[in-house]
């Protein structure tokens, strides 16, 4: 599969984050391998971490906090954070079009907030 790949000109993402499998759908649709990594892009803006594996001691990870104020606490789960979706033209267009032109503003403010959690957090 490499090979076709190759001659085919097409290559992996090198990013580290980008995931790499095989797309069994769009495989089948185009008559190749398909990698993850060909439709993924990297996030837009780089995220700020909150700390860093500096090593390792006795089979554990040791984590080293940014900011040398924090203390994070034992057992303490890291995630990644998602990356923000803002609305699109239509949505806003779709928001504007539901809220009565003689509402207050915090009909609006709250319409846009609803849409805007739907999109964020499922």
């Amino acid at each position: 599969m490499e090979d076709e790949r190759k001659r085919s000109g097409i290559r992996c993402n090198e990013h580290p984050d980008a995931p790499h499998g095989f797309m069994r759908d769009a495989s089948h649709s185009a008559g190749r391998y398909v990698c993850e990594c060909e439709s993924w892009e990297p996030p837009k803006e780089k995220q700020k971490p909150v700390a860093h594996i500096t090593g390792f001691y006795r089979g554990h990870c040791v984590i080293q906090p940014t900011d040398p104020a924090v203390v994070l606490p034992v057992g303490m789960a890291l995630y990644r954070a998602k990356e923000w979706v803002g609305l699109t033209e239509d949505e806003i267009d779709e928001i504007i079009g539901y809220v009565d032109p003689h509402c207050q503003e915090e009909q609006f403010a709250r319409a846009i907030e609803a849409k805007l959690k739907e999109k964020n957090h499922g």
